[in-house]
């Protein structure tokens, strides 16, 4: 169970253990809960970046159940777009599901109609299922709009939208869009149904409850669970941006990606297509308000997320360790690789930088950064050549003067090809800086920053055409 510390994975990982040996993986040690007698589940702490530790913490597993969405800070500070950490790991997973012998991956994502999106969006939907696909796996792909589960932070959301205010406005755009929510039960059962399932592999399911309601009907339906008299209004002049503001104001705790997410996905109609998978669980399906009423007369409040005290843990060894990770899409020239990229990156930065910076690489590949007035060893880069292919350069920071060790990181430096040489990935993992983290935060993380996306579009001109001037 890949994502096995959120709501849904921790709630899906002791159904399925009632049946199968399940190895519920997290992200960290600190996250790991205690042993749970009369269920067959492990936990197992893995680094999902780590392509070695994620080979290692799947290892036995004959299935796997993919509920990874990097919604949650991965460091204390994230240089990085979901979609790119969630391109990074998915990556890790497929390599290590085939080398491992996995017999099929079972992925749970978002639920979209394609005809209301721009082909951008369509595109970065199913980069992670053509990840998973691409070393030959079987993933079955199930698509979900609202998952209603006790501690949801999507659920929790959409109460806070309904309930903060005694006005709530709902942007006219969004007002009439159509929703299909679905119990946590039901996605369960449709895990089941597709586990070991051979007509289902390498297949989309669009799976859905039983009942269709506008966003509008969705709002008044949680105001009516939470005993709430509110006032809708609908406001014809509201951008999906501002209206993504107002989402942060009324749920200030919520990930700044999930607000992006909801904001997205409530511009288009989220309505089930009829298929195997929706038939069979159709016969059961339970209202979604039937999941949250058990709590709401406990506790006359939204239950709360079963797993909230480990992720308060997470949280704060996130902050003590005070690590940075640093993600970058690079779009690949037709004919290049990840070798090629890294060997342009340490011959451009030097000239890009040269007023500041020296860059120099030995005949082993490793790489030293000095600062040019005085000169100071800044950053070492040792290459890697046992972890490196042509698709792949590994660099551990191994040293310098603006980085420094722990004991439970390994700060690298890695440029890795994925979607068969669609893109490289520029990943910084788990640096931690020297500098105070105020003055780190408004120096080295904004030169890094600057310095990649000065790369990107330098990368960008040499697709187009000859080899630009720098300058």
């Amino acid at each position: 169970m890949a994502g096995a510390g959120g709501s849904i994975g921790s709630a899906v990982s002791r159904a399925l253990a009632e049946e199968y040996e399940v190895v519920a993986l997290v992200g960290r040690r600190d996250q790991l809960p205690e042993t749970e007698p009369g269920l067959s589940l492990s936990w197992r702490s893995c680094e999902p970046f780590s392509r070695q530790d994620v080979e290692t913490a799947i290892s036995g597993c004959n299935y796997i159940i993919y509920l990874v969405h990097t919604r949650v800070p991965t460091a204390r500070m994230d240089q990085a777009e979901c979609a790119d950490m969630d391109l990074l790991i998915a990556d890790n997973v497929a390599r290590a599901a085939s080398r491992q012998g996995v017999k099929q991956i079972i992925y749970l994502g978002g639920i979209l109609q394609e005809g209301n999106i721009s082909l951008k969006h369509l595109e970065r939907r199913n980069e992670v299922v053509e990840a998973l696909s691409f070393y030959g796996t079987p993933v079955t792909v199930l698509r979900a709009g609202l998952v209603v589960a006790p501690g949801s932070s999507t659920v929790r959301l959409l109460a806070n939208i309904a309930t903060r205010l005694p006005i709530v406005l709902v942007p006219r755009w969004a007002s009439n869009k159509r929703k299909q929510p679905i119990a946590l039960t039901d996605v369960i059962r449709a895990m089941r149904f597709c586990l070991a399932n051979e007509e289902t592999k390498n297949k989309d399911y669009d799976i859905g409850g039983p009942k269709v309601l506008t966003y509008r009907e969705l709002l008044q339906a949680a105001a009516d669970v939470l005993k709430k008299k509110q006032t809708i209004i609908t406001v014809p002049f509201l951008p999906a941006r501002l209206y993504g503001w107002y989402l942060r104001f009324l749920d200030r705790h919520a990930h700044p990606a999930l607000i992006r997410l909801a904001v997205e996905y409530l511009g288009h109609d989220s309505v089930v297509q009829n298929n195997p998978v929706q038939e069979f669980i159709q016969a059961g399906t339970v209202p979604p308000r039937e999941v949250i009423d058990p709590y709401i007369r406990k506790w006359t409040q939204l239950p709360p997320n079963p797993r909230q005290p480990f992720a308060e843990k997470y949280i704060a060894a996130l902050r003590s360790r005070s690590s940075v990770r640093s993600i970058q899409r690079i779009v690949l020239p037709l004919g290049r690789n990840a070798t090629w990229v890294a060997e342009t990156y340490f011959q451009w930065l030097p000239r890009f930088t040269s007023l500041l910076v020296i860059c120099e690489v030995d005949a082993a590949g490793n790489c030293r950064y000095y600062n040019r007035f005085p000169r100071l060893l800044l950053l070492t880069l040792s290459f890697q050549p046992e972890r490196s292919s042509p698709d792949r350069r590994m660099y551990f920071v191994t040293g310098g003067f603006l980085a420094r060790g722990h004991a439970d990181l390994n700060p690298r430096f890695e440029f890795r090809d994925v979607l068969n040489g669609r893109y490289t990935i520029v990943a910084l993992h788990d640096f931690k800086p020297v500098l105070p983290w105020g003055l780190y935060f408004v120096t080295q993380a904004i030169a890094h920053l600057i310095v990649m996306r000065n790369f990107q579009k330098y990368i960008a001109a040499v697709a187009a055409g000859p080899s630009p001037d720098t300058g």
